[in-house]
């Protein structure tokens, strides 16, 4: 469906293995609540759509604040995964995971952030 967005939020842990080797640990994942486009909704589906705010909107407030927060589901380490760096730059990042499949990351500035981590420029 093209009006509905779902975000799933991964926390996860590098560590360096080798001079070309790296585990990622997953150990925390947030499901974050769908929000529904409005604009994009079929008209003959928006009268179901206001019954459902409706009946989400009378459910006792606990309940409420989970859906409106996510649910956090705690990983452990129980997922993760060995890839191997093919390729590294200042902009780009080449790895490739045990089956060889690549995967290319670019860098993303966010922007300046007001939080700094010790030791790192």
């Amino acid at each position: 469906l093209n009006w509905v967005e779902s975000k799933l939020i991964l926390s996860s842990k590098l560590s360096v293995e080798g001079p070309v080797r790296m585990r990622e640990e997953y150990f925390e994942g947030l499901l974050e609540r769908p929000t529904v486009i409005e604009e994009a909704v079929p008209e003959q589906l928006r009268g179901a759509l206001g019954q459902a705010i409706s009946t989400v909107q009378q459910l006792p407030v606990p309940l409420r604040d989970v859906m409106s927060s996510g649910i956090t589901v705690p990983l452990s380490g129980t997922f993760q995964r060995v890839f191997m760096i093919s390729y590294l730059d200042e902009e780009i990042l080449i790895i490739r995971d045990v089956y060889g499949v690549p995967e290319v990351l670019t860098r993303w500035d966010a922007g300046p952030s007001a939080v700094v981590e010790p030791g790192i420029e």
